[in-house]
């Protein structure tokens, strides 16, 4: 029994981290989706640019002048700043840009981030809603980028390419770089295979036309998925539209964003799960493979090390799995001795950071039950050029 269940919970972990992406890769590759007709359309179609804000005096202004520096046909793009109950000069600054067409929004008490959207997208005048955070700086051919793929009426949404800006002062950086160019690999391959089933929150885009209403949600991404669930669209994955970010200003703030980012799923995984049903979701194996079972990935980690240290006593076998465990943990723990000075070698960091994202996970599950959650999102504090 202890055998079957080490066998079980490490092939789920192998699968999940390794098997899943090389799969979707060569489905991607055997079956892909042509690249969308960019050029059907005789002109770029109307954008609203979305900003929500709380308490981002330190962003806004940057951000505002990035958005109004964006190469796109004059008059096609609409830029609304929300402002959820901010007590700081957030709406003051943007306001100072009105007179570029800035439309600010102020709601005077917190509303959360997604209960904003619901009310600023019906009076968008786009035809095209892009939502873009504040601490993220878009490349100056993003929209570009980004939009070109509603020239194809299958696709629903488009996401872009979140790329962390490596910052001397942060030992979360090259952990942020890391992931983020292993799910950039995996967000490709399934955009090409059939629909991309992630979102980057510094930058997407949805058709006005099916955005969805949505209610006590913390994350962008179950708003991608509810546009599949309803219309049958497709996400593409857009690498090349890209929003830098810069690195959470330390581990403990990476790690925290991380966990309410896997309760937030657990929570709001039942509002989507017409999506994990095989024979009404064109996306349940991808869904399943790629967001599911990686939260189950954490709990089987911890299960094959119990088993393999029950059985190695009495099988050689097992007794190497476990030093090969051992040995891993130990780099792990040098790996976040090395951060705290600032120093992240990648044989140390490496299996550090991949313990660091697992162990959010496990939290994660150990919150879900107490249903304690704050749907308004929460700022993960950046470091700027300034810090």
């Amino acid at each position: 029994m202890l055998k079957l269940l080490f066998w079980a919970s490490a092939g789920l972990v192998l699968y999940v981290y390794f098997g899943y992406p090389v799969l979707v890769d060569l489905l991607s590759r055997w079956r892909g989706v042509s690249r969308d007709p960019f050029n059907a359309l005789p002109q770029l179609p109307s954008v609203t640019v979305l900003i929500p804000a709380r308490n981002e005096e330190r962003w806004i202004r940057r951000k505002i002048e990035n958005t109004l520096d964006l190469d796109y046909p004059e008059g096609r793009m609409e830029i609304v700043v929300g402002s959820d109950g901010s007590d700081d000069a957030t709406a003051a600054i943007a306001g100072g840009f009105a007179d570029r067409g800035v439309r600010v929004v102020a709601f005077p008490t917190r509303l959360g981030k997604q209960e904003m959207l619901n009310r600023l997208v019906p009076k968008a005048t786009g035809e095209i809603i892009v939502a873009t955070d504040t601490n993220a700086l878009l490349a100056q051919d993003a929209l570009r980028k980004l939009l070109r793929h509603f020239s194809n009426p299958a696709v629903g949404g488009v996401t872009g390419r979140r790329v962390c800006i490596v910052q001397r002062q942060s030992v979360a950086s090259e952990g942020e770089g890391l992931y983020w160019r292993y799910e950039s690999w995996i967000k490709e391959s399934e955009s090409r295979a059939y629909s991309c089933l992630a979102a980057t929150g510094q930058l997407y885009a949805v058709r006005k036309a099916v955005f969805p209403h949505v209610e006590k949600v913390g994350e962008d991404f179950f708003i991608l998925m509810k546009v599949i669930a309803s219309t049958g669209q497709r996400i593409v994955y857009e690498p090349e539209a890209v929003a830098a970010i810069p690195a959470a200003a330390n581990l403990s703030i990476e790690f925290e964003r991380k966990t309410r980012a896997h309760v937030s799923f657990l929570l709001t995984l039942p509002m989507i799960r017409e999506l994990l049903v095989p024979w009404r979701s064109p996306v349940w194996w991808g869904l399943i493979s790629h967001h599911v079972l990686r939260m189950v990935a954490a709990p089987a980690l911890v299960l094959a090390l119990i088993c393999s240290a029950i059985l190695a006593p009495a099988n050689r076998f097992y007794l190497g799995i476990l030093l090969a465990e051992a040995v891993f943990i130990l780099l792990a723990a040098g790996g976040a001795i090395l951060a705290r000075y600032g120093r992240r070698p990648k044989l140390f960091y490496v299996p550090f950071y991949f313990t660091f994202a697992n162990a959010a996970l496990v939290l994660a599950w150990l919150r879900w039950p107490v249903r304690k959650y704050d749907f308004a999102w929460q700022r993960t504090e950046r470091l700027t050029d300034r810090s």
